[in-house]
């Protein structure tokens, strides 16, 4: 399709009707996919396709201005937003690049074995075409996701108006802003959907639909490995210095966490699933990941070390034996 400002207001609309067509059909369809579908559980990921397309791009010397354009894979690395660009996580010049999935090996020493040969520095991504089908289809979505966000920032522009203001028109008004009808006299005091705190890790709902904390006191019990292996290294929360062998712990398995991955020792989360888009990164990378350890944020600050056993399921303090 032509670019958003070159489109006439009918055609526009017409473009936004798709998108909101085309949304509700492909996550309707990935819905069935995780449903009705038996995938590996070491599959491979759009992030981790996204991981290794960018590893790539820059190493090309593509500038991030451009990294999108040059391999549209890497939206998946993104959260569409109508207030800011798609924000790329930084370059780390002290880590390898974003690995494909294959697991690292020693070199063989015995008699007669033969060395694998050394992976190339910056080996070409393996193409979007080959995602088993819920990950294609996931990519798709935020494909589409994409193209609405900048059509709707070009109604924004042509209204003269904030996108974050657009995003709180309602269809109808919308399409009578493309009609060239104007804003509703009330939009300037519309306000945006508050954020809501985090749920805790075990919660009930009581009545009136109140979230109440459930506390059994219990420390580990829920604890599972979602992606085997066993690391040992330092804690890190994501913010400040990232430690060498960094272990990472959070509250929950965001997939706005998967531009981390690469190069992390291992991963533990206070809750989370072994089939959350987050999990089977993890398993891609074949990257150690623990889930359910009872508040790891506070009981394993950043800097402490620690041992993570994602075959067993197990988180220790220290080294282990």
């Amino acid at each position: 399709m032509p670019a958003p400002g070159g489109l006439s207001a009918a055609a526009l609309a017409d473009e936004l009707r798709w998108t909101r067509r085309a949304l509700v059909s492909l996550h309707a369809q990935e819905a069935l996919a995780g449903t009705l579908l038996s995938e590996a559980p070491t599959g491979r990921t759009a992030a981790g396709t996204a991981l290794a397309a960018l590893a790539a791009a820059r190493a090309r010397g593509v500038p991030d201005d451009r990294l999108i354009a040059a391999d549209p894979v890497i939206l998946a690395l993104t959260a569409p937003s109508l207030r800011e660009r798609p924000r790329l996580p930084a370059p780390a010049a002290d880590r390898p690049p974003a690995g494909l999935g294959t697991p690292s090996r020693p070199t063989p020493t015995g008699l007669g074995a033969a060395p694998h040969p050394t992976p190339p520095l910056h080996p070409t991504p393996p193409s979007p075409a080959s995602l088993p089908p819920r990950e294609a289809l996931r990519l798709r979505i935020r494909w589409v996701q994409e193209l609405q966000v900048r059509l709707i920032r070009d109604v924004a522009r042509r209204a003269g108006a904030d996108p974050g203001r657009i995003g709180l028109l309602r269809w109808p008004e919308l399409v009578a802003a493309l009609r060239g009808e104007g804003l509703p006299a009330d939009l300037p005091l519309r306000a945006a959907p508050s954020a809501t705190p985090p749920l805790p890790d075990a919660f009930r709902l009581a009545d009136g639909g109140v979230v109440v904390a459930e506390r059994t006191g219990a420390r580990g019990d829920g604890m599972r490995g979602v992606s085997g292996g066993r690391a040992i290294g330092t804690v890190w929360d994501g913010s400040g210095t990232r430690p060498q062998d960094a272990v990472l712990v959070v509250r929950t398995l965001d997939p706005a966490l998967a531009p981390l991955l690469p190069g992390l020792a291992g991963l533990v989360a206070q809750t989370g699933s072994p089939l959350s888009h987050l999990a089977v990164l993890a398993r891609e990378f074949h990257l150690p990941t623990v889930v359910g350890a009872a508040d790891a944020v506070r009981r394993f600050p950043a800097g402490t070390r620690l041992t993570v056993d994602g075959t067993a399921g197990d988180v220790r303090l220290g080294d282990g034996p």
